[in-house]
């Protein structure tokens, strides 16, 4: 298979010579690491000058002190190397607010993902990707990846050997940052100065086979007197994890017990029976199905009896528990392919990324600092995988499904084949982005003495392509697609069993498809105090901003005219939008001093915005900052926020789908379903048990919401309590947090609108009215003919809970010892789909507990250094899911009852490691799931998505025990 070469490399030696000529940001020297709960005292008034001031997360002023009456939670790479985390898209996905929930990586291979395949992203306290701001040094990167859904920044473009610290702001920012900053904001910040030259080298190994990395970064920089220049570039390879590389993985029974807690489990007695893949699910497929009567399917024959047409096949003769001669319920379907095993968990990733930044200082204008940082990485994605190939295969003198061409079918009537096909594909991006900063003060000006003035300009280009091998239409012999009778012969045993793979390229193309999605924003703000209070002085900050972005997806030919078997037809998605905004920020200490008062401020702020096809809106914040003695404080926030609908949610092209009856129809075969709402609703309309879903593919109709969609708009509040004794070696911290967004902006999914309408506990529902199916008389009776998916407005999320952060550090004669933690505790996430009243299938809409939405997450490093040796010791926790509210645990599993297990129990994984640091070579060596503490499983379900056992996008450990080796070399 052959790809496109690289088209960058003129824009990457432009880039960095650039970089190198001055379009950097950094600050002289690197930034001291910082605690999660840090008081840094105040410098005298006259021995501080505008460049010595810092803006810190969340705020447009400038400040000597950093103590914010909002929330922040800092991760640093100091900690990230000791834990063994290789990317920055592993440090800030592990976050206690992050963790646990669904967050986009590289295990959705064989996922349709907002980004495309390999794009890592990050969700905020479970709200989404869309509703998380990232930033680079305070500035707003452009998002990046493949597909007409690009929108949310890909952490995967960020070297983690850039990286000092990331801070995090948990509650909503949109006065100070705009659209997206509802769940919170996610600030990178990278190095600034390199004394050194520095070669780091890192290997990651699971004890078992498949998930390797390995990392090779170096870092150079050029210190002047008006100025310094850093430069640092890192390769990065991380090999994928197969289904088949770990046994949770690679199979999929049903796992129902009995009420003696023994396995019910359906008995195999296919080919499979009596091999090590008996009960073994991974695909279901080598099978002939009567196109007029689903139930009556074809199998290789069990004892080599042959009945039909193929030789060494026969017609299952599978039985439940009220239906065996034995008693014992079974099946003879043949689930499983070998070949499968190749599909990638984990996908395969390599990363190149360069990163410069540059501060410099001039003499003019009473002084001007110039900060800029350049970027370009590429990404290539890869992912191994199969796939299910069913044409629909026309009978000869039947009168039915005839090709315009003779074809000897022997069933002598439409059959349906179902082959396995392999379905590899490839994803490369390259993103460039630059970035230039003017800031400097209002010398000469009496008034303005103090204030300060910064001018920015960001821009940011992503250029990525998709490719995969696709069936085409025209090829594939599928008489609903084609009149042309297939080029192959689908009824030999070599082709049903997948030993003839010779006509995989008769009916296959290689599709490529590009999308380009630019940035740019412009941004001016001055900061500084208007007057004085006996408190202290009121500061004040201004901003005006303007932002232009555009996305263009280009599919490819084939998939814009349809062309592409079991996958949607898709138009171009091209759109573009800018907004204008201003924004107002004022800090007034009330109090100072007094008793019960050692410091009491108010900061209000407000933007105001006006979107080219949203029109105007604003928002505005109250923060709260009470310093009440010196070791307690207590601080508070509320504000509402905003978030705009991405390009992709506006302009995505129409697309008109087909899916088969098969995929899409949860009422085939619902007697032999284990969810008993499933068997309820499907038997109140008349559908038989073993409805065989025969019928054409069920039309799916999907597109943008266009200017029928509304911005998103929240309201967010936060009260915390932090203690830090002055003479004490610990500081904790406790807030509460309320996160409420109105009008969420989604796409529902065909599958899942489907299941929300037949599997919720209410029939029917609103779900029901998105979906047409025709009645017991059409010609095709009770098959699905469509289902709408557009990008809608529904009601509302709410989420709220406690954050915890405690550090304790002390000297003593053995050594420094250190303690950090984090922990979030959720007791609130209600998801409302539909307006109070109407019925969206669901009598609990509250999701909090549920797998992927855990009560707990918490995170530990336990460290001790003493001498060049630094030991530490870290756990992350991620709480118990249990699903059963949705989908009951006591269950009618094969005509008798079963109980079903709906829930995912806590895991508690810990590491370790040991540094050594020289005068020019420091080693850190570890392990990472010390215990390797497998992913919790869970039985069979219509609402849970499974990759073997285990459920998918908890955050769940996949790789296992594995250990981690870096070398750092200064020189």
């Amino acid at each position: 298979m052959s790809y496109k070469p690289s088209r960058k490399l003129p824009q990457l030696l432009c880039g960095g010579a650039l970089a190198c000529f001055a379009i950097a940001a950094a600050q002289a020297q690197e930034d001291p690491t910082e605690a999660p709960i840090q008081t840094i005292e105040e410098e005298p008034e006259d021995e501080v000058s505008v460049q010595d001031k810092i803006v810190v997360t969340g705020s447009l002023l400038q400040r000597t002190e950093f103590s914010s009456a909002a929330p922040i939670q800092v991760l640093t790479a100091e900690t990230a190397t000791l834990e063994g985390l290789i990317s920055t898209a592993d440090i800030i996905q592990g976050s206690s607010i992050a963790a646990g929930s669904v967050q986009l990586n590289n295990q959705f291979g064989g996922f349709v993902v907002d980004g495309g395949l390999g794009v890592n992203t990050v969700s905020l306290r479970g709200l989404g990707d869309q509703r998380t701001l990232v930033l680079i040094n305070g500035r707003r990167p452009g998002p990046s990846g493949v597909g007409g859904a690009v929108g949310a920044f890909d952490l995967n473009l960020m070297p983690s050997s850039a990286v000092t610290r990331v801070e995090i702001l948990k509650d909503g920012a949109s006065t100070v940052y705009g659209s997206d900053a509802v769940g919170g904001v996610v600030n990178v910040i990278t190095r600034t100065a390199i004394d050194r030259p520095e070669l780091t080298v890192e290997v990651f190994a699971p004890f078992e086979s498949g998930g390797e990395s390995f990392s090779i970064d170096g870092a150079y920089g050029f210190n002047f007197e008006t100025g310094s220049i850093a430069l640092s570039a890192q390769y990065t390879k991380n090999e994928d994890l197969s289904i088949g590389d770990r046994d949770y993985l690679a199979c999929s029974p049903d796992l129902i017990k009995g009420a003696d807690g023994n396995f019910i489990d359906r008995e195999d007695r296919g080919i499979n029976a009596g091999t090590p893949n008996e009960n073994c699910f991974n695909i279901y497929a080598n099978t002939y199905l009567n196109a007029l009567n689903f139930a009556e399917r074809f199998i290789p024959s069990p004892d080599g009896v042959t009945i039909g047409p193929i030789p060494g096949y026969r017609p299952r003769a599978n039985a439940s528990y009220l239906t065996s001669p034995d008693g014992q319920s079974y099946f003879e379907d043949d689930f499983y392919d070998e070949r499968v095993n190749s599909s990638d968990a984990i996908n395969g990733l390599e990363i190149l990324s360069l990163f410069a930044t540059s501060d410099f200082t001039f003499d003019i204008l009473g002084g001007v600092n110039w900060k800029g940082e350049a970027l370009y990485t590429q990404r290539t994605s890869t992912r191994d995988g199969w796939r299910q190939f069913f044409p629909l295969i026309g009978g000869t003198g039947t009168g039915v499904f005839e090709y315009d061409t003779p074809f000897d079918n022997p069933f002598g009537g439409p059959v349906i084949p179902v082959a396995v096909f392999p379905r590899g594909s490839e994803v490369e991006v390259e993103y460039i982005s630059f970035a230039s900063t003017f800031e400097g003060g209002f010398s000469g000006v009496s008034f303005l003495d103090d204030w300060a003035w910064s001018v920015d300009l960001t821009h940011s280009h992503s250029d990525g392509d998709r490719s995969g091998v696709e069936i085409l239409n025209d090829r594939s012999g599928d008489w609903e697609l084609t009149s042309v009778a297939p080029t192959y012969n689908p009824f030999t045993t070599s082709w049903i069993d997948g030993s003839d793979t010779s006509w995989y390229d008769e009916v296959s193309s290689i599709e490529t498809s590009n999308t380009i999605y630019k940035q740019t924003v412009a941004k001016a703000v001055v900061s500084g105090p208007l007057f004085e209070l006996p408190a202290g002085e009121i500061l004040a900050g201004f901003l005006i901003e303007g932002r232009e972005y555009s996305i263009d997806d280009q599919p490819s030919e084939n998939s814009r005219s349809g062309n592409i078997w079991g996958a949607s037809s898709a138009l171009p998605t091209e759109g573009e939008e800018d907004v204008f905004e201003m924004a107002a920020e004022f800090e007034i200490p009330l109090l100072k001093g007094t008793p019960l008062a050692e410091e009491l401020t108010v900061n209000l702020s407000g933007r105001t915005f006006n979107y080219a096809t949203y029109g105007t809106g604003d928002v505005w914040k109250a923060q709260a900052n009470w310093q009440i003695v010196p070791a307690l404080r207590l601080r508070a926030t509320k504000g509402t926020t905003f978030r705009a609908p991405a390009l992709f949610e506006t302009f995505q092209g129409a697309t008109t789908g087909f899916r088969s009856q098969l995929a899409i129809d949860p009422c085939v075969d619902w007697g032999e379903s284990t969810n008993e709402n499933l068997r309820t609703n499907c038997a109140s309309i008349g559908i038989p048990e073993d409805y065989g879903g025969g019928g054409s593919s069920a039309t799916i109709v999907s597109e943008g919401g266009g200017s029928f969609l509304t911005p998103e708009t929240s309201e967010a509040e936060t009260v915390g309590i932090v203690v830090t004794p002055p003479d004490a070696d610990f500081s904790f911290a406790i807030d509460y947090f309320n996160i409420e967004v109105e009008n969420q902006i989604a796409q529902l999914g065909s599958s899942q609108i489907v299941a929300g309408c037949y599997v919720g506990d209410t029939f029917p529902n609103t779900f029901c009215d998105l979906i047409q199916r025709n009645d017991a008389s059409a010609l095709q009776p009770f098959a699905i003919t469509e289902v709408r998916d557009l990008y809608v407005n529904i009601n509302s999320q709410q989420t709220s809970g406690l954050d915890f952060t405690l550090l304790y550090e002390r000297d003593f004669d053995f050594g420094a010892v250190s303690f950090e933690g984090q922990a979030t505790y959720t007791d609130t996430d209600l998801i409302q789909l539909f307006d109070a009243g109407v019925e969206d299938g669901f009598e609990d809409n509250e999701f909090n507990g549920t797998i992927g939405d855990p009560e707990w997450v918490w995170n530990t490093n336990l460290a001790l250094e003493r001498g060049d040796f630094t030991y530490s010791w870290f756990m992350d926790f991620i709480g118990e899911g249990d699903s059963s509210r949705f989908e009951g645990s006591q269950i009618t599993y094969q005509g008798i009852p079963g109980v079903a297990d709906r829930k995912a129990e806590e895991v508690l994984y810990h590491g370790a490691s040991v540094r050594w640091e020289g005068d020019s070579i420091a080693i850190t060596a570890g392990i990472r799931n010390l215990f390797d503490e497998h992913p919790p499983t869970v039985s069979e379900a219509d609402l849970i998505s499974r990759r073997g056992t285990v459920p998918v996008a908890a955050g769940y450990d996949l790789r296992g025990r594995r250990a981690f080796v870096r070398l750092t070399k200064e020189f």
